[in-house]
């Protein structure tokens, strides 16, 4: 149950002692970026299927601005560099 001091942020989130308390991290959601806290798997699960379908997209243009030619080089120079033991 949250204590509310504003009716859109809650201040405090109290949940019984054996209660998981799982955070998702959202990246945006109205605009703002949050981690919503779910003191129930099923809920937390259905939060992420709603969402999840969002994220997965906004994904794909993360690295849009990376110079491929660039990464490729490093990873070639990586894997043939000596590996410490």
């Amino acid at each position: 149950m949250a204590t509310n001091e504003h009716a859109d942020h809650p201040t405090s989130l109290a949940v019984h002692i054996d209660s998981p308390l799982i955070g998702i991290i959202f990246f945006e959601e109205d605009g703002e970026e949050v981690t919503r806290y779910f003191a129930d798997e099923a809920d937390a699960r259905a939060a992420v299927a709603e969402h999840g379908r969002v994220d997965v997209l906004a994904l794909a243009g993360v690295w849009s601005d990376l110079d491929w030619d660039q990464c490729i080089d490093d990873l070639d120079q990586i894997r043939h560099g000596p590996t410490a033991t």
